[in-house]
């Protein structure tokens, strides 16, 4: 037994990391933590959460869940998943009086945990049953934007011989003063780079939602500001990645963001000029606040372009055809509407690129006054200022459709309870086809045995695990062979066609379809 301890001991790893923490819906702030993994050795981990507290309410306890199924995918990545009902019991923190800890007051308490691992970084996603509903993410997983509300600025520099032009660029994010100038004309396209188009701003939208970490909220934004550089309007543009001035003439696609993760350069704060990325979202969500200086008649409209790829070369706008392609969400019809803070949301096509076959390794995001190069405002006096805050990624955990034994289950708004009746033979979990509305979400299928028939429950999970929603459905009539409950976890579809081979982007039509998802196999779905 001695042995066993030492041998689960020696396989435990200590990951630690920020931990925030929602009750009822209600953010609470963050804090440091740990959380304990160990790998039982038959493909099932060990996950303790010690000494959980919740900041102004009190002392929780030990949350401890065992036989933790994990998946491994070839990334060097392990998915863990379960849900389970558990005793939380007292911790051993000194400054708890045994009394004090709450959790073991709860009884059964059920929970439920996702989580990404790897041997350096877990991404942990627990829900809680108790106290109204307790919401834990321990990490970063990389599914939102570090400074996603624009708190966080650093000094970009431009040295030009003796001169400097210095400009505040949001952490991650960057603009002229931080880019470059290449090409043969480099030293007339380098005045470019004497403008910094990003600066600080307290001009936030009301009810500004970012939460920082000491848990009040956000009170900056980031102000993009138009220029006049040699007679040419040059619009106020930020990029995840770098600028490039490369050609005095401002549609030339040497004019440009990019990123070269060959590039060992950084930015003010130390910085890559690139963003990494390995998620799948289903949309973009910003908040701008758009003026332009001048009447500019049809070019009006400012942009956001949001490309992910894989870690290749990748420029925006484009100088060839580009197959590191795996996503686009773009809006380049952003009108002022007044001068006001309005909520964009963007979402992101899939199916134009699914044929590039590139798994997500990256993300490069241009913002800018206006949408077409060089026809912002030239008044010095009035130039286009568009304000942007609190950028956010959509992960979708809705049903697209679902057929049970080919007979189609009509799925109605608000409703997750159903029955589907005159059907006969053995049931199984190839015979149920659930498709997610979240093209990265997990799907899982269960069947449970009843008296009459059988029981299904779909369970989608957003691919970022913050969101999860059940269906049920009984299936009178139907036998299963099973004596417990099968389950079975699919994630994702890559794209949907029509029998004729064209590719569509939802089900919304009669008729057969066939279903490729993102591990490569097909189903036929019938619409009816």
């Amino acid at each position: 037994m001695a042995a066993a301890v030492m041998a689960m001991a020696a396989n435990a790893t200590d990951y630690k990391a920020d931990l925030s923490v929602t009750m009822a819906g209600m953010p609470l702030g963050t804090q440091p933590s740990t959380i304990s993994v160990t790998e039982q050795g038959d493909g099932k981990y060990t996950l303790a959460l010690n000494n959980f507290k919740l900041d102004g309410i009190g002392a929780v306890g030990n949350i401890v869940l065992s036989d933790v199924e994990g998946t491994a995918d070839n990334n060097g990545k392990t998915r863990l998943s379960t849900s389970q009902t558990i005793n939380i019991t007292a911790g051993d923190d000194p400054s708890v009086g045994e009394k004090e800890w709450l959790g073991p007051k709860l009884g059964d308490v059920p929970v439920s945990v996702n989580a990404d691992m790897t041997d350096d970084n877990l991404y942990a996603v627990i829900k809680i049953d108790g106290f109204g509903g307790i919401d834990v993410v321990f990490g970063d997983g990389g599914y939102q934007l570090p400074n996603s509300g624009f708190e966080n600025f650093h000094t970009a520099t431009y040295v030009d011989g003796t001169t400097e032009y210095t400009s505040q660029e949001p952490n991650i994010w960057h603009s002229f003063n931080s880019g470059v100038a290449t090409g043969d004309l480099a030293f007339l396209t380098k005045a470019a780079l004497q403008h910094g188009s990003t600066s600080v701003s307290e001009d936030v939208r009301e009810s500004h939602s970012t939460s920082t970490p000491n848990g009040t909220f956000g009170t900056k934004c980031v102000k993009l500001t138009s220029a006049k550089v040699m007679g040419v309007a040059a619009n106020g543009t930020m990029t995840t990645g770098r600028l490039q001035a490369g050609s005095i003439i401002a549609t030339d696609a040497a004019n440009c963001s990019f990123f070269d993760m060959t590039s060992t350069d950084v930015d003010g704060n130390g910085d890559p000029f690139y963003t990494l990325f390995n998620s799948k979202p289903d949309a973009l969500s910003v908040w701008v606040k758009f003026k332009q200086g001048q009447d500019l008649g049809e070019y009006k409209y400012a942009t956001v372009s949001a490309v992910i790829t894989d870690d290749t070369y990748y420029q925006d706008p484009e100088d060839k055809e580009y197959s590191n392609i795996v996503a686009k969400a773009q809006n380049k019809t952003i009108e002022s509407n007044g001068f006001v803070w309005q909520q964009l949301t963007i979402p992101f096509d899939y199916d134009t690129y699914a044929s590039n076959n590139v798994e997500p390794k990256a993300i490069l995001i241009t913002i800018s006054t206006n949408a077409t190069p060089g026809k912002g405002s030239k008044d010095d006096n009035n130039p286009d200022e568009l304000y942007v805050d609190d950028i956010a990624f959509i992960y979708n955990a809705g049903l697209e459709s679902l057929t049970i034994k080919g007979s189609e289950v009509t799925l109605e708004d608000g409703k997750t309870s159903y029955e589907i009746s005159n059907l006969t033979g053995e049931l199984t979990l190839d015979d149920i086809v659930a498709v997610s509305d979240g093209q990265g979400a997990y799907v899982t299928k269960a069947i449970e045995t009843t008296d009459d028939g059988a029981t299904v429950t779909i369970t989608v999970t957003s691919n970022d695990y913050q969101t999860v929603n059940t269906w049920t459905i009984n299936v009178p009539g139907v036998s299963t062979g099973i004596e417990k409950v099968e389950t079975t976890t699919e994630n994702g579809v890559q794209a949907i066609y029509t029998l004729d081979g064209r590719k569509v982007g939802s089900m919304n039509s009669k008729g057969v379809y066939i279903v490729r998802k993102a591990d490569g196999t097909t189903v036929k779905v019938l619409k009816k």
